[in-house]
């Protein structure tokens, strides 16, 4: 069952003009980076860059998406309702930002089979992504949240191409192993030279 994970509520941001923002239903997205209000700017290479080594890399899918308003619906519920019309499978998080003149709001999702542990991925929310959100650096939090979770997977990833570790009763139970042949040997050779004939 897919579930939005963590919603973050409404922060201020530096503006003296206030108006309406178009409000943006649930919608399908087809691009890992999804900007409908043209948030970020200079930075989207950066952005699209960034997710696209995270995919290659860890196969993981981050999916972002601004748009000038939730359509005045939870963000967490727009962020899956986003997720379900895409068709976003295990791998996949999707963050949805509503970019507002005075204000924004963001959600996010991920499927329960997410492949990294959820207490790791909201520190990665809240402790790196969230102060880039503050910032109004809408590409940043993107470049942020794939390299967050692109070392999050780094460590398995090197644990498993490392192989099983080896544990100290087993090794000490080889060495015992070897050094009982070895004895077992040298006992055997000398009872043959004991018992060989004599000349």
């Amino acid at each position: 069952m897919r579930r939005p994970v963590v919603v973050v509520g409404v922060a201020a941001l530096l503006s003296l003009v206030a108006g309406p923002a178009a409000a943006e239903p649930p919608l399908e997205v087809t691009d890992r980076v999804t900007d409908e209000v043209a948030a970020l700017g200079a930075g989207a290479e950066a952005a699209r860059t960034a997710v696209a080594d995270l995919a290659a890399e860890a196969d993981l899918g981050v999916h972002a998406v601004f748009v000038s308003s939730f359509d005045s619906a939870d963000p967490g519920t727009w962020a899956e309702d986003t997720a379900q019309l895409s068709g976003l499978g295990e791998s996949d998080l999707l963050l949805a930002v509503a970019v507002g003149q005075e204000t924004y709001e963001y959600g996010w999702w991920v499927d329960d089979s997410f492949p990294l542990s959820q207490v790791d991925v909201e520190g990665v929310v809240a402790d790196d992504v969230q102060p880039r959100l503050d910032a109004g650096d809408w590409s940043g939090a993107v470049v942020t949240l794939s390299e967050g979770l692109g070392a999050l997977a780094g460590p398995a990833e090197e644990d498993e191409a490392a192989g099983p570790q080896w544990s100290a009763t087993r090794t000490l139970a080889v060495v015992g192993g070897v050094a009982a042949v070895l004895l077992a040997a040298h006992l055997l050779s000398r009872r043959r030279s004991s018992t060989g004939p004599s000349r």
